[in-house]
């Protein structure tokens, strides 16, 4: 029997949802939260674990367990842990901008992308790609749609890129996916080398997050150009586990995101289950 270890900051649906599925199967979980009062981080801290697999990393929730719970987990590699997904790609879809130049470079469609410094950086890449209002502005290491918001004009543009030094933040085209009213984006998942399935957010606001939105899923029949898509995304990214976000505008298709702890609230929604496939690719590695 293996036993494998989840990292959470609090918790939550899906991490209970993983841990009933992982014991299912007939395997130990333990669920480790960094909320948790009853440890101390020092220099002898160690966990028993054939796996991990880790909930949380480095960025700007709620500004809260950010950089600590990316020390953490670091501090745990340098025991030598497994960790699936590993923490180089965890690091790699946590930073925005980092995906962004790999699925780039590895000629997966993005909506243009810059790293500002300033409200004069926003401006020349604005002209650089003839590009006019909105935009998305977005801090490279938010999550969850939270710190990401549309500039309508100079004035907001101003605003919004304010301290942009400091925040590492990004200005991208805004892509119009908007049909009949509502926002409809694509959300893929990818575990081990296959596409478990996918779904379209509907909400009302750019932002489709189910944790900001409150919006809701639709069943999403893929087809073979998004399958090749995420499948494509998830090796690049060398992700075991990957959520990705597309994009669709007038039969195009567009990555804004990679997620490589993607909830699966939505995909039991529509009747997919998603933490079985994701236990399954957990148990393998950790029998290895």
């Amino acid at each position: 029997m293996v036993k494998i270890t989840i990292i959470s900051a609090e918790g939550g649906s899906t991490i209970r949802a993983l841990k009933n599925a992982i014991e299912k199967l007939g395997e130990k979980c333990e669920v480790f939260l960094l909320s948790d009062d009853n440890f101390l981080l020092d220099s002898g801290f160690n966990l028993e674990s054939d796996l991990i697999h880790t909930r949380c990393g480095i960025g700007d929730y709620l500004d809260k367990l950010t950089l600590y719970s990316w020390q953490f987990l670091n501090a745990l590699e340098a025991e030598g842990h497994l960790f699936i997904n590993p923490l180089k790609t965890v690091y790699a879809s946590s930073d925005k901008f980092k995906t962004i130049k790999i699925l780039e470079k590895n000629k997966i469609p993005i909506p243009k992308t810059a790293l500002i410094r300033d409200y004069d950086d926003a401006v020349k890449f604005m002209e650089k790609n003839n590009i006019d209002f909105p935009v998305v502005l977005k801090n490279s290491f938010s999550k969850c749609g939270l710190k990401t918001y549309l500039a309508k004009n100079h004035e907001e543009l101003k605003k919004l890129t304010k301290n942009a030094i400091w925040e590492s933040k990004l200005i991208q085209e805004f892509i119009d996916f908007k049909e009949s009213g509502v926002y409809k984006d694509i959300r893929v998942l990818v575990v081990d080398g296959e596409v478990v399935g996918g779904y379209r957010r509907v909400s009302k606001d750019f932002r489709t997050n189910l944790h900001l939105s409150q919006g809701c899923v639709e069943k999403l029949q893929l087809n073979e150009e998004i399958e090749e898509i995420a499948l494509k995304c998830a090796e690049v990214m060398n992700g075991y586990i990957m959520g990705v976000d597309i994009l669709p505008k007038n039969g195009e298709y567009y990555v804004i995101e990679v997620n490589s702890a993607p909830g699966t609230k939505g995909f039991r929604q529509i009747g997919i289950n998603a933490d079985e496939k994701i236990a399954k690719c957990l148990i393998k590695y950790a029998r290895r």
